[in-house]
């Protein structure tokens, strides 16, 4: 059991320093963080990124990816799962625009302060088919922790999560494919590829009533296996896999950096922060498979010390991930 409270804890850890660590050369291609950086330790070292478009970045600060997924945490430690409604108000509480929100999660939460009480509604209100972005898929790990021992409940509440802010049948896929990624992640102790892909792949049959056009998370996971197969290193992989702000995109190219690196958390994080692209979010999924399956330990203690903002620091989050473990357990909310 304590092997599975490190790993609960190696999950929300691995991601929030994913999104520390990528958030500061996020937006920026693969050539110019190369050009600038050769390590991870450089661009904590570096403190603020000069060149970034914008204003600088303050290393040791999350964005919107670790807030919502402690939002998402806490939901099932209250045992919320049967009121979505409860997660976005959870959102909306947490929310602060400087943290770097997407326009539509901006949108739904600012509509969902003026009129609460229309909250089924607002997932279409700035796009009328739901958007397909990756913000539900990035912050559903807590979800395939808490039930890591009933995939099929975790999908169903992974895809209850996804709902209220992200509607789209790909937003739906991805939110669940990662979902029991992690799933598979806390639980597996001699890695292999294929339950993963095998996971994934079931997601798609088994909702595909539901979720409609499986086209884009199918090729995926057929170019992700291909890749596997001779060895493609994760950079190659960026363009056919794609490095974007949706859900068809990041979730296979977070998938594939952990694949490829099993046994390193290093490893995963320096290839989804080099890819460049939508860094904080691809580096903060593919943290929290390889912190889900390698547990707290494979994280560096200098990686973790970067987590420092005063109200969720690594000490805060660590502490968030155990009592997730003592009210779940793996098997959800009793």
């Amino acid at each position: 059991m304590e092997r599975l409270r490190e790993r609960f804890r190696g999950c929300l850890l691995g991601a929030a320093v994913g999104d520390v660590v990528g958030a500061a050369v996020e937006a920026e291609s693969p050539a110019y963080i190369a050009r600038t950086f050769t390590s991870i330790d450089d661009i904590l070292l570096a403190g603020t990124v000069e060149e970034f478009q914008g204003p600088p970045w303050q290393v040791g600060r999350f964005t919107d990816d670790t807030q919502m997924t402690l939002c998402v945490a806490e939901w099932l430690i209250a045992g919320e799962t049967d009121t979505p409604q409860r997660l976005l108000f959870r959102l909306a509480e947490a929310h602060e625009p400087w943290r770097r929100y997407g326009p539509g999660m901006e949108a739904i939460l600012r509509l969902y302060r003026e009129h609460p009480a229309q909250w089924r509604e607002l997932a279409t209100a700035a796009f009328p088919h739901g958007s397909l972005g990756n913000g539900s898929a990035t912050r559903v790990a807590p979800v395939g922790l808490a039930y890591c021992r009933d995939p099929k409940r975790a999908g169903a509440v992974a895809r209850e999560s996804s709902r209220p802010t992200h509607s789209h049948p790909l937003a739906l896929q991805g939110a669940i494919i990662q979902a029991l990624a992690v799933a598979t992640a806390v639980r597996l102790d001699n890695f292999s590829a294929e339950p993963f892909l095998a996971s994934a792949r079931g997601v798609l049959d088994e909702f595909s009533d539901l979720l409609q056009d499986v086209t884009p998370f199918a090729n995926a996971l057929d170019a992700i296996e291909q890749g596997l197969a001779r060895g493609a290193a994760c950079a190659e992989m960026a363009p056919t896999l794609g490095t974007g702000v949706t859900a068809p995109e990041a979730v296979p190219m977070a998938l594939y950096c952990f694949l490829r690196h099993p046994h390193s958390y290093p490893d995963v994080i320096h290839q989804a922060v080099f890819a460049g692209g939508d860094t904080d979010t691809i580096a903060s999924m593919a943290g929290a498979l390889s912190g889900a399956f390698l547990g707290e330990g494979s994280i560096p203690p200098q990686w973790r010390e970067e987590v420092r903002e005063t109200v969720h620091n690594a000490v805060a989050i660590a502490d968030i991930a155990d009592r997730l473990f003592v009210r779940c357990g793996g098997q959800g909310p009793p």
